[in-house]
């Protein structure tokens, strides 16, 4: 189970990106809202979704598929 977060400002490309906690990148603590704890990268992902109108993974921590 990892622990996901979701950027409160959108990038260039206006998505807010959504990270796992011990991703490379992840930007400081206070530009994040956590989404919480989860087993898999598909429900961080959804539920970003719910504060955001786009969000996207981030491509150094959540796998492609």
């Amino acid at each position: 189970m990892d622990e996901f977060f979701v950027e409160k400002n959108a990038s260039a490309t206006g998505a807010h990106v959504v990270h796992n906690g011990c991703c490379p990148s992840l930007p400081a603590k206070d530009a994040l809202h956590l989404i919480g704890v989860r087993s898999n990268t598909a429900a961080p992902l959804k539920e970003a979704a719910n504060w955001f109108s786009a969000s996207s993974p981030c491509p150094e921590c959540i796998p492609a598929k």
